[in-house]
């Protein structure tokens, strides 16, 4: 069903007023509300609702007598919705320590000896080119110990790293939606 936004510019409403409408608005089966986010500093209450369309929830606030700026058809991305079809469409998809075998992820073989690598705990990188972690994008992070060597200016290990056979896979993985 589609999704919509109601956008209502009503400064001095009573909240009295706004939890009877929303006890009258929740009988009515011709559209579903689903919530409403307010901002009380402008007075503007922001409500999503479900309905066949637009005209239904015009209707239902005329018979209520409920204000409206605006209704906008919108489309809604839920996180855990997302985070789901980004986890599916990169099973089969490696990170850098499986494939190169470092040993460096936590838990790893070789954490005692060279401690655990950046990029199997870089947060701010979770998730490009489908990765956990920075594993598909340890390109950009520093600090790193690729091929038993510490990798050390940018620059440098750009080029290092622009000819490893890691890269060069994901970049193939990704193709245009790969993030360099």
């Amino acid at each position: 069903m589609p999704k919509y936004l109601t956008i209502h510019n009503e400064t001095n409403v009573d909240q009295i007023i706004l939890e009877t409408r929303w006890t009258e608005i929740a009988r009515d089966q011709r559209a579903t509300w689903q919530m409403t986010l307010f901002n009380t500093k402008e007075g503007i209450r922001y409500c999503e609702w479900e309905a066949p369309h637009q005209d239904v929830i015009k209707e239902i606030f005329k018979q209520l007598g409920i204000k409206y700026s605006e209704i906008i058809e919108v489309d809604v991305t839920v996180p855990h919705e997302w985070r789901r079809w980004q986890m599916e469409s990169a099973k089969g998809m490696s990170n850098c320590w499986e494939t190169m075998n470092c040993g460096r992820q936590p838990g790893g073989i070789q954490i005692d000896e060279l401690g655990v690598c950046p990029v199997a705990t870089a947060l701010m990188h979770h998730g490009k080119n489908r990765g956990s972690f920075a594993g598909r994008y340890c390109w950009k992070v520093v600090g790193t110990f690729c091929e038993g060597k510490a990798q050390g200016e940018f620059a440098v290990k750009m080029r290092d790293c622009a000819a490893c056979k890691f890269f060069q896979q994901v970049k193939s993985e990704e193709g245009s939606q790969f993030v360099h």
